[in-house]
């Protein structure tokens, strides 16, 4: 009996560890998907501005859905904006020490939270 007591506390300390190191590595790759995206949005933006001199943000953001983020474009629905940002919205906020990920037409990256260092939420990218 003592042996099983010994056994299930070393699995929950083992437990313990394991949960919140997989949160985190499932954070960074729903982070990275998400950077992944606002960079060929801002591509796709590049593009269009070569093609006609105007960005148009009612293009570039149809793309494979993030499982965590929810993108848009500012000016929304411009067919001839001068500028844009392209946003990345975290889904679910516990764990997120970033908040909202931005990219902008000069490519500016950003981060809505000021705890956290933009190089470090954009994975020095």
């Amino acid at each position: 009996m003592l042996e099983l007591v010994v056994v299930l506390a070393v699995m929950g300390i083992l437990l313990a560890i394991a949960v919140p190191t997989y949160s985190k590595y499932a954070q960074r790759a729903y982070r990275a998907d998400a950077i992944r995206v606002l960079l060929a949005v801002a591509g796709c933006q590049e593009r269009v501005r070569l093609v006609s001199g105007f960005y148009d943000t009612s293009l570039c953001i149809d793309h494979e859905p993030v499982e965590s983020y929810r993108f848009r474009l500012e000016p929304a629905q411009d067919s001839a904006a001068e500028r844009f940002t392209v946003f990345a919205e975290p889904l679910h906020t516990p764990g997120n020490s970033c908040g909202t990920l931005s990219l902008d037409h000069t490519g500016m990256r950003g981060i809505s939270l000021k705890d956290s260092s933009a190089t470090a939420c954009w994975s020095g990218r």
